[in-house]
């Protein structure tokens, strides 16, 4: 399959079905969008706006139709004879996600591992974190702090069989570990000195900090942290569908270990890797291949 970039006017949309028809090389073609992309411009699409998008060269049946489905939207706009009206520029993303990273000073990459839901079904069960491993460096890239710690769980004190098995972790390990609430004082220790940006690879870390302060009755650090989260900028800047995993991500930038050991540490390390490849790129310093590092090489 070939991509194509289709430009032209909206000739209807229906949002039930995400779909728009669009007059493109004087013929009316439909196009669907996946409801991750929809939920991103579907606010600009009205009927008479201009559209520019890339599709693959290859109809697929949705329902009663056959359709193109949308891989990315470019610039969604209004043609005016003096000034045109922009709605949605893609190029602007890329801009702003340039300007977000080259203005960060201190940033701290963060990583946690999780305690796992035991293989039976438990309705009780609350995962928890139990080990966490930081890498803070400043805007030079000089390393200011390396800091792994186990954390002895407190809801759950025992480690599930599946907890044992994916990780590198034993009971013994978590139970010689600090508890969560003195990680929670190391934490925000580390925040208040240094004021970092706190790179994330995905949500999870952050929620699960949340639900940690919930669990042993800590007040939040909302007000002193702010996070990023490095995979949703990755999907934002080369139009993923679908998450980039961790070291398929450091793939792209430099030679990857044939297995990841589930280290907080070390993946938090591996997050300021991926990082420093995706400065490179933003920065034109760098040229990556996304399609090397995706299932089937397709987005």
């Amino acid at each position: 399959m070939q991509k194509l970039i289709v430009s032209g006017k909206i000739i209807s949309f229906d949002e039930e079905n995400r779909l728009i028809e669009v007059l493109y090389k004087n013929r009316i073609n439909r196009y669907y969008f996946q409801r991750s992309l929809l939920n991103i411009i579907g606010k600009y699409l009205e009927i008479g706006r201009f559209i520019q998008f890339a599709v693959y060269d290859e109809k697929r049946k949705y329902k009663d139709y056959q359709v193109y489905t949308v891989e990315y939207v470019r610039k969604i706009c209004m043609i005016r004879y003096r000034k045109n009206i922009s709605y949605y520029d893609y190029k602007h993303i890329r801009h702003g996600t340039k300007e977000l990273v080259n203005e960060l000073k201190n940033i701290m990459f963060l990583d946690l591992e999780m305690s796992m839901h035991p293989y039976h079904r438990d309705k009780n069960f609350t995962q928890e974190i139990i080990q966490v491993g930081i890498h803070l460096i400043d805007q030079n890239n000089n390393v200011l702090l390396k800091y792994i710690k186990n954390i002895k769980p407190t809801l759950h004190p025992k480690l599930t069989k599946r907890t044992l098995k994916f990780l590198q972790l034993s009971q013994e390990d978590v139970d010689q570990g600090i508890s969560f609430k003195e990680f929670y004082y190391d934490f925000k220790e580390i925040v208040e000195r240094y004021n970092p940006a706190i790179i994330v690879w995905g949500r999870n870390d952050f929620l699960a900090l949340r639900q940690g302060y919930a669990a042993n009755n800590l007040p939040t650090l909302k007000a002193k942290t702010r996070y990023i989260n490095l995979l949703k900028l990755h999907k934002n800047y080369f139009n993923l569908k679908n998450d980039l995993g961790l070291f398929n991500a450091l793939r792209l930038y430099t030679e990857a270990p044939p297995i990841q050991e589930h280290n907080a540490y070390e993946d938090a390390y591996v997050t300021s890797q991926i990082f420093q490849g995706f400065k490179a790129v933003l920065n034109r310093e760098l040229e990556v291949d996304i399609f090397s590092v995706l299932p089937g090489g397709m987005k």
